[in-house]
C-alpha cells in the first residue's frame, strides 16, 4: 500500500481514476481509508491511502467524518473492515 499526500488523492477521485474504496477500523478511534487507483508512471492497479502534511497515515477518530470526506468525494459504495488492523500499518511501513 503507498501513501500519498491529499492533493494527489483528490486529483484522483476528480478524474474518477478511484476503485474499491475500503473504510478500515484500526481501533475505535483510528479509522482510515484505502483505495486502488492505476499508478501514474507503471500503470499497474496499486491500493492507495491518505498522508498527514507530516508523513503519517491519516486517520480519523470520528468515522462520521470520514465518511462525510469521502461522499464530499463522491463515494457512494465501499467495503468496510471492522477489525483492528496494525499488521496491515505495519507492513506499509515496510514496503515504504
Amino acid at each position: 500500500m503507498k501513501k500519498i499526500q491529499q492533493q494527489s488523492v483528490d486529483v484522483a477521485f476528480e478524474r474518477g481514476e478511484v476503485a474499491d474504496v475500503e473504510v478500515v477500523r484500526r481501533s475505535d478511534k483510528k479509522w482510515y481509508f484505502t483505495f486502488t487507483a492505476e499508478e501514474p508512471i507503471s500503470r499497474k492497479l496499486v491500493k492507495f491511502t491518505l498522508l498527514t502534511q507530516q508523513g503519517e497515515l491519516r486517520t480519523w477518530a470520528d468515522p462520521r467524518r470520514l465518511f462525510r470526506f469521502l461522499s464530499e468525494r463522491g463515494v457512494r459504495q465501499g467495503t468496510f473492515l471492522l477489525h483492528e488492523d496494525d499488521d496491515d500499518e505495519k507492513e506499509s511501513d515496510e514496503s515504504s
